[in-house]
């Protein structure tokens, strides 16, 4: 079984001091991390971190080929972006349209 890196305890590298859980939101995503009450000092929790380089990266677009299967078209979409949704086969997303050129996607609650 892995370990979760978040039930661990993180002591604060520069007065060894116990850090405190928190959550911070950073470019519209809430974050876990770790901040030591002495110094300020914030870590971010890597898995978070990565989740966040990753989402900054497809806003500015990522192009994506479309498919066919049977008489119907696909989109595939990304599999960082499955991983950060947790998205699975089967699950319902809304289509939105604006005008011609723009249409969006939106996950269904």
């Amino acid at each position: 079984m892995k370990r979760d890196l978040w039930d661990a305890e993180h002591k604060c590298t520069k007065y060894n001091h116990l850090m405190k859980k928190k959550l911070v939101t950073m470019e519209g995503m809430a974050v876990r991390s770790w901040e030591c009450l002495k110094c300020s000092e914030v870590v971010l929790h890597p898995e978070d971190a990565q989740k966040m380089l990753t989402l900054n990266k497809m806003r500015k677009g990522v192009s994506v080929k479309i498919g066919e299967l049977g008489s119907s078209l696909v989109v595939r979409i990304p599999k960082e972006l499955v991983s950060i949704y947790n998205l699975s086969k089967g699950e319902e997303i809304k289509i939105k349209v604006f005008n011609d050129k723009k249409m969006e996607l939106e996950l269904a609650v």
